[in-house]
Formats: structure tokens, C-alpha cells, sequence
């Protein structure tokens, strides 16, 4: 079972661990003839389309099966990238949400990583311009710093 979907408080069909359905399932029950008031039944699937959906924090394309109601969560979130990183497992649902925000945490913490190097490295480069010049290093980090 992928990480965080044990905790389910109650049954989905399938097709929603694939895609984001914010909640929507099957429903059935019955389509009543106009004339004679006959019962059929039937079932009402949800309206889920193939989607691709732009990603700030992986900057691309990812393509996903959604929902109406999720594209207007989405929306009202901010983008897929708050729908996906703030809605809590229990109500995502979904093997793809919860596989795609474990590839956003990943990314993030990675550029985070990237930064931390990038500024430690650039406070290694401050101190030799100021061994060079005579300066000490906190002096050499106030005269490199933007005015």
C-alpha cells in the first residue's frame, strides 16, 4: 500500500487512485420512464477528463485524470501545486496525488540543498577576496554585500 493511503475512513473505487476525483464515486440508482414510470437502473459516472496541468515546482507539464470538481478546487487552491502539497491524504485519495507530491517534496528539498551549497560557496569566495585584501572577514562579507 503507497505511503499515507492506509488511513482511508471509507471505500474508493479504482479508477480514483489513478487520477484526482475530490471525492466524486459512481453513484446508481434509477432512470424513470416519462410515460409509463418503468425503473431502469443505472449508474452515474463521474466527469473525469485527461488533463495536463502545469507544475511550478517540477516546471513541467504533468498529465493527470481529474475531475470537474477537482479542477475547481485546483483553482481555488491556487494551482496544483497548493491543491496538491496542503490537501491531507485522507481526502486526496489518490496513488497519483500522493506519488506526485513525494516527486514535489523531493525537488524541493533538493533546490533547498542546491541554495544552502550555492551560499556557502559564495561566503567561502567573500573570505579570500578578503585575506587577499587585507581585510577581515566580516569586513569583506559588508563590502560584498549589495548597497
Amino acid at each position: 500500500m503507497p505511503l499515507g493511503l492506509g488511513s482511508f475512513t471509507r471505500a474508493v473505487c479504482n479508477r480514483a487512485h489513478r487520477g484526482l476525483y475530490a471525492g466524486r464515486k459512481v453513484l446508481s440508482g434509477n432512470q424513470i420512464s416519462d410515460d409509463g414510470g418503468n425503473k431502469t437502473r443505472r449508474m452515474w459516472k463521474p466527469n473525469a477528463h485527461n488533463k495536463r496541468l502545469y507544475s511550478h515546482i517540477l516546471d513541467r507539464m504533468v498529465q493527470l485524470r481529474v475531475t470537474t470538481a477537482a479542477l475547481r478546487n485546483i483553482d481555488k487552491a491556487g494551482g496544483i501545486d497548493a491543491y496538491i502539497m496542503n490537501t491531507p491524504d485522507s481526502k486526496l485519495q489518490s496513488d497519483a496525488a500522493v506519488e506526485l507530491r513525494q516527486r514535489m517534496i523531493r525537488r524541493l528539498l533538493r533546490e533547498s540543498h542546491k541554495a544552502g551549497q550555492q551560499a556557502e560557496q559564495q561566503g567561502q569566495q567573500q573570505e579570500q577576496r578578503g585575506q587577499q585584501l587585507g581585510m577581515s572577514p566580516a569586513a569583506a562579507a559588508a563590502a560584498a554585500a549589495p548597497a
